[in-house]
């Protein structure tokens, strides 16, 4: 049963593929296009894009006159069709950012989106808003105990966004959120949004990396 809302004050917090294709189209690139603009038009998501695109050695630098595949709609990545819309929308964005910056976009990895959904539901159901869980412990000792092998991980967690846009704004103004979403060595992430509770939308993001 879903707790009733009693605060709206946001919290932002920090802690130190298989595809099949079936059909696919080609797009010219026009002066001011950006992978991210061909990825919306398209509706089709920017990892899709990037990913049936592999000839582009830095996907921030397209150029007019190139030819960039666009996949279908039908095209299948089971890591992102397991993210909600919400998810999706934030893993979208924040690969964006990267991109911006140089960085390559990061990997949806399903067991560190499971951990991140278990951690925001573990915020709901005991009420707090910390990277210490009551239940799990520190962002590594949950790994651990789910085992979900990695060597470094960084957890930024956010309470009372009502969307991606949002809860990734507050993140890239906090220079720790910032360091993490744009560290070049980061290579995998993990989202997790849940509905209820006190602030009524909780994030998680678990990136791991070498």
């Amino acid at each position: 049963m879903r707790m009733k809302l009693q605060f709206t004050l946001p919290f932002i917090f920090y802690f130190s593929f298989n595809t099949a294709a079936n059909a696919q189209s080609n797009y010219v690139v026009m002066e001011g296009d950006t992978l991210w603009n061909i990825a919306i038009h398209h509706q089709i998501s920017l990892e899709r894009i990037i990913h049936s695109n592999l000839q582009l050695q830095n996907p921030n630098l397209i150029y007019p006159g190139q030819v960039i595949v666009i996949p279908s709609v039908e095209w299948n990545d089971r890591h992102e069709k397991n993210l909600s819309k919400e998810e999706a929308k934030l893993a979208d964005l924040l690969n964006a950012k990267r991109i911006q910056f140089g960085m390559k976009p990061l990997i949806i990895d399903d067991s560190l989106t499971r951990a991140a959904r278990i951690k925001s539901a573990d915020m709901i159901e005991h009420r707090y808003i910390s990277h210490h869980s009551p239940t799990y412990g520190s962002p590594a000792s949950m790994l651990n105990k789910l085992n979900i092998p990695y060597q470094i991980v960084k957890e930024s967690i956010g309470a009372g966004y009502q969307s991606a846009e949002l809860v990734l704004s507050t993140w890239l103004h906090s220079s720790v959120n910032r360091e993490s979403i744009l560290n070049d060595r980061a290579t995998k992430i993990g989202i997790g949004y849940a509905e209820g509770g006190l602030y009524n939308h909780y994030w998680t993001i678990l990136i791991t990396g070498n």
